[in-house]
Order: structure tokens, then sequence, then C-alpha cells
């Protein structure tokens, strides 16, 4: 297995969250981390299954994120979210203003989850709304990795096809293969 490349590869997706997030770029580690778990779906989905969906993030998200985590929201809400972010970059996705999911908003440092939430009910909102500590979902998106991994590591039909689809991650050359020997 390509195995050092895939855990390399996704250890500096969830170093840069942190390195995002810890330098005030709240949105970009945002995006960085809804990509990651689309990335994680991708690697987990069926082999017979071609194209990553919504189904895959939220098998992923149930599989692996939410359990163990305090998190106050649903795969669906987590998918919602993404798709707002990544496609808008705002609270609103189309699911959540057809109220198939709730809007997800954003705590971190020492902000007031609870006090957020709050205020959340409180405003006249088109959308019902739940409100994430970000530690929080870096944390269950570390956990769900580490779950995922525990899984390859005692499942020889899942660790051969992340194998083959982690072949396919961008890997580094160095520099010192790359230069020409004149």
């Amino acid at each position: 297995m390509t195995r050092k490349l895939y855990k390399d590869s996704v250890k500096q997706l969830v170093d840069t969250i942190q390195i995002n997030f810890s330098n005030g770029a709240i949105m970009p580690s945002l995006i960085l981390l809804y990509s990651t778990i689309d990335i994680m779906a991708w690697l987990s989905r069926e082999k017979d299954h071609e194209k990553n969906d919504r189904g895959d993030f939220k098998g992923w998200v149930n599989s692996y994120l939410l359990p163990n985590s305090e998190l106050d929201c649903e795969a669906i809400d987590l998918y919602a979210a993404r798709c707002s972010i990544l496609h808008s970059y705002t609270y609103e996705s189309m699911l959540s203003l057809k109220g198939e999911a709730k809007a997800i908003f954003y705590t971190w440092g020492n902000a007031d989850t609870k006090y957020a939430q709050n205020l959340i009910n409180r405003a006249e909102l088109p959308i019902t709304g739940t409100v994430i500590h970000i530690d929080d979902l870096i944390g269950a998106l570390k956990m769900g990795i580490q779950l995922f991994d525990k899984k390859l590591s005692h499942s020889p039909k899942l660790s051969k096809l992340v194998s083959d689809r982690a072949d396919k991650f961008f890997g580094m050359i160095p520099s010192t293969l790359l230069m020409s020997n004149k």
C-alpha cells in the first residue's frame, strides 16, 4: 500500500487545517476541513461506485466522524454546511433553505457555544441553525480519521481499496530529481 503517501497526505491536510485556523484563517480552514471529509469519503466508497456523492459524504461522517463526538448535528447538516461554504461562502445551502438540514454556525476560541446557540435561536433567520465549536469539529475529524485508520488495519478489502486510490494522490518529487544533469 502507498500507506506512507496516504498517511503523509492526510496528516498534511489536518496539519494545514490547524495551522490556518491558528492563524485566524477560519473560512479557509473550514473549506479544507470539508474537502478533507470529501477525500476520506472518496477513499472509502465502494469500488464499483464511480462518483462521490452526498451519500458517500454522509456515510463517512456517520461511520467515522460523528461517533464519539459531541457535535450537535447530523451528517446531512455537515453536508449542507460543506455545500454552503464551498459553493457560496455563506451559512445557507439549498438543503437548509428547504428545511432538510440545519445550518451550521461556528464558534472558536473562548466563545460560548451555548450562548451563541441562544442568539441563533432568537434571531429571525429563514432557517434552523446549530452552533458548533470549530475545535470540536477539528477534533471530530481527527478522531474520525483515527477510526478509519483502525478499520483500515483490520480490513484487507478496505486497505486494498484505499491503497489503489491513494496511488492516485499527488506526491512530492524531490527537486533534485527534477533538475537536469547539465
